[in-house]
């Protein structure tokens, strides 16, 4: 074994000569807030989508919090990418950050799922590389952050997503 001192790509821009700026999503970006709420009604079904936030694609996501109402039975939402209604509204990526998430319990302190299914390795990633698309540049576009219900339950009630994210 060895003693070193390994940098994050951050710091190494920093050290390096010329020194190399370092994007606004990585480090001294604004950290923004998105809000969303919806009601689910206990004759919603199974593989029903709840849409909470819009963002953009370049929008780097630093936490997701969900709050909700006892959602009696529903014991399984997944957390993902979907495309916008203007761009048809179409599954993107279903548990980019969480999948099976159990909301049968009332939540009123916010649990964080960001990284519930999405590995710590990508806490770097803008959306639009967490969705899965190959591209080296941000393609300027929106997506919706979703829940799908795997598992919706059989009671009424609120779902509030609390979404912290940077550009």
């Amino acid at each position: 074994m060895a003693v070193v001192n390994t940098k994050s790509t951050a710091i190494t821009n920093a050290d390096a000569t010329p020194r190399v700026p370092n994007n606004s999503y990585i480090e001294g970006g604004l950290l923004r807030v998105s809000v969303g709420t919806v009601e689910v009604a206990a004759a919603d079904e199974d593989t029903s989508v709840f849409r909470f936030v819009r963002l953009p694609s370049g929008a780097r996501v630093q936490s997701i919090r969900v709050f909700c109402d006892a959602l009696t039975a529903g014991t399984s939402f997944d957390c993902g990418i979907y495309k916008n209604a203007g761009d048809g509204g179409a599954l993107v990526d279903v548990d980019t950050f969480a999948s099976a998430v159990d909301l049968s319990s009332a939540i009123t302190a916010g649990t964080e799922i960001r990284f519930e299914a999405a590995n710590i390795d990508q806490i770097e990633k803008r959306l639009f590389e967490q969705a899965g698309i190959a591209l080296s540049v941000d393609p300027m576009i929106e997506y919706d952050i979703c829940l799908l219900a795997n598992t919706v339950g059989s009671a009424a009630g609120t779902i509030t997503l609390v979404v912290q994210w940077t550009i």
